[in-house]
Parts: C-alpha cells; sequence; structure tokens
C-alpha cells in the first residue's frame, strides 16, 4: 500500500508558515521597513537638503537649488577643518591607548585558566552604560567642589580648576573617560581571538627555546593582527563620528577646543538652522567614514591570508 502523502500546506494552522518558508525575504520585511524608515529615507533627505539653500534662520529662504554651493563652503570653512583636526587629536590617541590598554588586559586574561570567565562581568560593564551616562559620570566626578577625583586632583596640585573647563586638559580628558568606556570592548575582541589561537605554534616554539618576546612578535602578534584591525575599524569609525560625551562633558568648548566634527555639524544645523549647509557637512563626514572603512575592509581581507599561512 502505497505511503499517502500529507500535505501540510493545506493545514490553515501552517498556512503562513508555509508560505513564509517559500519566499524567505518575508522573514526579512520587518527589518527592512525599519532601515528604509529610520536609515534610507533620511539619508535621501539629506543629500536633498545638501543641494540646496535650506536655512530656517532666513525668513526669506525657499530652499532653492543651489547644486553644489554647499560642498564648496564646507571644503573653503576654516572651521570645518579646525573640527577635523579636534578630530584626529582626540581619534587617534584614543584609539592606540585603547588598543594598547586592551591588548594588555586580554593577554593577562588569556594566561589565567578559568578567572576571565569572572572577571569579563565586571570588566564590560563601562561598555554596557550608554554613551550619555558615562559623559555625566564624567562631569560629576571631575568637579574640582565635589567630585571625587576633581577633588583629589586639586589637592594633589595636578589642576588649578575642572579639568573640562582648563583648554589644555579638556580634549585629553574626554580621551581618558572614552578610553575607560571603550577598552573592555577591545579586550574582548583581541581576548577571543587569543583563546581561539592553536597550541601547535606555541609547542614548537616552546621547544625550540624561544623568549616570551620572540614568541609574541613571531606568532601571537601575527595571529592576532585580524582581530587588532577589527577592533580598530570599529573604533576608529565610532570615534570619528564622536558625539553624545563631547557633547554632554563639553558641548565642544571651552571654546572650539573639544567641537568635533559631528559636533560641528549639530551646531551648524540645530542651533543655526542652516539645514543644507548642515546636510552637506555630514554627507562629507559619511564619505570620509566610507573611504577609511574601504581600506581597512583591504586590509583585513590582507591579514586572513597571513594568519591561515601560519595555522
Amino acid at each position: 500500500m502505497a505511503e499517502e502523502k500529507i500535505d501540510i500546506s493545506r493545514d490553515p494552522k501552517m498556512g503562513l508558515f508555509q508560505k513564509m518558508k517559500r519566499t524567505p525575504w518575508m522573514w526579512m520585511l520587518p527589518a527592512l521597513i525599519l532601515l528604509v524608515v529610520v536609515d534610507i529615507i533620511p539619508f535621501i533627505i539629506a543629500i536633498n537638503y545638501s543641494f540646496r539653500n535650506y536655512n530656517f534662520s532666513d525668513p526669506a529662504n525657499k530652499g532653492l537649488w543651489i547644486g553644489l554651493d554647499n560642498y564648496r563652503a564646507a571644503l573653503n570653512d576654516g572651521y570645518l577643518f579646525d573640527s577635523l583636526l579636534v578630530t584626529a587629536k582626540y581619534l587617534f590617541p584614543a584609539v592606540m591607548l585603547q588598543l594598547l590598554l586592551g591588548l594588555i588586559i586580554a593577554m593577562a586574561l588569556s594566561r589565567g585558566s578559568k578567572g576571565h570567565k569572572y572577571v569579563i562581568p565586571f570588566l564590560v560593564l563601562p561598555t554596557i552604560i550608554a554613551p550619555v551616562v558615562v559623559g555625566l559620570i564624567g562631569i560629576l566626578n571631575l568637579n574640582t567642589e565635589f567630585g571625587l577625583i576633581g577633588i583629589n586632583l586639586l589637592k594633589l596640585g595636578l589642576v588649578t580648576r575642572a579639568p573640562l573647563g582648563d583648554p589644555s586638559l579638556a580634549l585629553l580628558t574626554v580621551i581618558l573617560v572614552d578610553t575607560w568606556q571603550w577598552t573592555p570592548f577591545i579586550a574582548l575582541i583581541l581576548l577571543a581571538g587569543l583563546l581561539s589561537f592553536p597550541r601547535a605554534p606555541y609547542e614548537a616554539a616552546q621547544m625550540d627555546g624561544a623568549s616570551a618576546w620572540q614568541t609574541f612578535r613571531l606568532i601571537t602578534l601575527p595571529l592576532l593582527k585580524p582581530y587588532l584591525v577589527i577592533a580598530i575599524l570599529i573604533r576608529a569609525i565610532d570615534a570619528f563620528k564622536i558625539f553624545d560625551i563631547i557633547y554632554i562633558m563639553t558641548k565642544g568648548g571651552p571654546g572650539r577646543t573639544t567641537e568635533a566634527l559631528s559636533v560641528y555639524a549639530y551646531r551648524i544645523t540645530f542651533r543655526f538652522w542652516n539645514l543644507g549647509y548642515g546636510a552637506a557637512v555630514v554627507l562629507l563626514i559619511f564619505l570620509i567614514s566610507m573611504i577609511a572603512s574601504m581600506v581597512f575592509f583591504n586590509v583585513i581581507t590582507r591579514q586572513k591570508k597571513v594568519s591561515t599561512e601560519l595555522v
């Protein structure tokens, strides 16, 4: 007797599941709708505004099409290049410091047998805190009148006033606060890499009598390069568009000593209400980030070959 085939697609309870199984894109539909509404539509609007003279502070403004005038103005704007310089002064020291400290922490945790399981939950606490809250924590602790850190810095004679109010210390203070938050993130990425490495190269190096520095330089570092590049890529892109911590802690001051590109774009757009010029600045920031991402992606691709050969 032939086995009877059951068509579950006729079952009313299974009808929706079967339809979605036959059309996998339906599972992605909610995410695609959210992506279009939150990202793509505002991005298209920003592109349109960047070619127009949208300035709400000018009553006679009618949003006329002006072509590339906003971009020409941005490329000749001294304040924009000052903000780009501030961003660079923040980005490179912050990322390098976080990378160095993250590597030290990851190496220390990887040497322990099972201790990292108990340390990691406490290590990631700063990372899961919202940047706005981190900025508020920094303000309160660095205040020289009632802040725990600020009072002790003043007693030790290291500062004469609140670090965030000192033009020579404000940016450094922001870097240190940002480092406190994001160093654990880099440490986790590097720790994941260290724990996944094969033992064979290390056993061979030990048998050959290699020193700890030689093992690190010739084995650990080449194997770790893809993870280092990924950590640098993620943190550099995020640091390039930093806004929350700076705006909460200094609002770009004192003066313009901490006014990064994102803070400058915010000031142009939402304080001076020059939406056209602000959109052009934001799109230039996006362009720089995209080019940097492409460069780092090519570096990651090359490093994969090196790590594969070592394994």
